[in-house]
């Protein structure tokens, strides 16, 4: 008699069956590596291969959500956090409908290139209009979808890789300049912004002319012109083949509607200065007042149509300042981006600090100030005698405007034989430059008629 057995009947296997392992790091179903995760090629022993392990493809898609995973830690998480496609303002906040076009078709670009991420894609823009926030939208739509992306301010990266000269390091510099490089998509935000010492350009240049080469997936953001950037990396970003640039021409997201200004302006305390509130000097007479009223129909002029420069002359008192901070203002309130300076303002700017995010920062605005579409520069000196490293620095800014021919207003008391011999190259003799000058009395409000007790 066959005794029958209670345990379950299991099949045999066969002999010429690998057997399936059940704790490895693959897939045990894997025909290749049968659950063991890695395969060995069998390559001779002369072969630098020989004995080596390489990674089966079934471990592919976990392999990738834990290189996203992983991107993400050492990403700039703070900068990712909320910016989203969602979150983004599509159209931005300017009432002009040109402007709002060119927010609207980054916008969609940007969204084209999250979908189907390929070659490069460059964002260029002032300060707070977008540039950043749709660059991180990117890496967060991509890792939704667990590809692996690196998203690192400029600065940081840097930093990033310094990190691994410390002797606590947990990888070795080589490994980590590897992990920026080969990274499956890149983000670099504020290209231009760090020191730029020459070890600083050369690994940011063999960073991005190896995926250059390679044609990785890769976005940049930076508000700095090409001319200004190591000609080596800005020859790359010129290759139309291979980068697709934006210029996103918008006010300050973060100033809202009211206040499209920069950090640096002080429009806000001239708030009150506007056309309506300027008084047309009804007790001037003649030509004075006739050069007054032409003073200010060409200012709503300039603001209606910013071209080339606007210079108002005169006495302490006079009116230019109002008649500076009146066009500013209107400026702003068409949603048009706008700086109101003092000469004393800007030049705090100039003055180093020991401390480098103050000097990050004063940077910042000082690019804004040299950029900003519409700059109004309100009592300008003389400057015959400033110190010289002030000078130069304040020229630098003069200069790039004007030759760059970007709409700019100044107010000064100084008559032009006090001015340095340059500027009055610029603001007397130019057909570039328009000057006004308010020959009146120094205005000192209008007189209240009091009750009779």
């Amino acid at each position: 008699m066959t005794a029958i057995s209670n345990s379950p009947t299991t099949a045999p296997t066969p002999t010429n069956a690998p057997r399936r392992v059940t704790l490895g790091l693959g897939d045990p179903h894997c025909r290749q590596c049968h659950g063991v995760g890695y395969l060995r090629d069998d390559a001779p022993i002369t072969s630098p291969n020989f004995g080596k392990l390489r990674v089966c493809p079934c471990q592919a898609a976990n392999l990738q959500l834990e290189r996203a995973s992983q991107l993400r830690e050492e990403s700039n998480t703070e900068t990712l956090a909320g910016k989203t496609f969602d979150t983004f303002l599509a159209e931005g906040v300017s009432p002009d409908p040109n402007i709002r076009a060119t927010v609207r078709s980054a916008y969609d670009r940007c969204r084209a290139f999250a979908a189907r991420p390929e070659k490069w894609l460059l964002l260029t823009g002032t300060y707070g209009c977008g540039k950043t926030h749709l660059a991180a939208a990117i890496a967060n739509e991509c890792l939704a979808q667990h590809q692996p992306v690196l998203f690192l301010n400029t600065p940081d990266l840097l930093d990033y890789l310094r990190a691994a000269y410390a002797p606590q390091a947990e990888v070795t510099y080589g490994e980590r300049f590897d992990e920026v490089r080969d990274a499956p998509i890149l983000v670099l935000d504020d290209l231009g912004t760090e020191s730029p010492t020459p070890w600083a350009t050369e690994k940011l240049y063999q960073i991005l002319n190896y995926r250059y080469n390679a044609r990785l997936p890769t976005v940049i953001t930076t508000n700095k012109d090409l001319k200004d950037i190591d000609q080596r990396v800005a020859s790359r970003l010129s290759d139309a083949e291979i980068v697709s640039a934006l210029t996103i021409v918008a006010p300050d997201f973060r100033a809202g509607k009211l206040n499209l200004t920069s950090d640096i302006s002080s429009l806000t305390i001239h708030a009150h200065q506007t056309f309506e509130t300027l008084d047309t000097r009804v007790d001037l007479s003649g030509e004075a007042r006739q050069m007054f009223l032409n003073a200010i129909r060409a200012a709503r002029e300039f603001v209606e149509n910013p071209r080339g420069w606007m210079v108002f002359t005169g006495g302490y008192g006079s009116g230019k300042t109002h008649l500076a901070a009146a066009m500013a203002n209107l400026r702003a309130q068409t949603g048009k981006p706008v700086i109101f300076v003092t000469y004393q303002d800007l030049s705090d700017l100039f003055r180093s600090s020991p401390n480098r995010e103050v000097d990050e920062r004063n940077g910042k605005l000082l690019q804004q100030v040299k950029t900003i579409e519409f700059l109004v520069l309100d009592d300008m000196p003389g400057l015959a005698g400033t110190a010289g490293y002030f000078r130069e620095r304040f020229f630098q800014i003069f200069n790039y405007r004007f030759d760059a021919q970007l709409p700019t207003v100044i107010t000064t008391a100084v008559e032009d034989k006090e001015l340095d011999d340059r500027l009055k190259s610029r603001l007397f003799y130019s057909d570039h430059c328009q000057m006004h000058v308010l020959r009146v009395t120094p205005y000192r409000g209008k007189k209240k008629v009091g009750k009779k007790k």
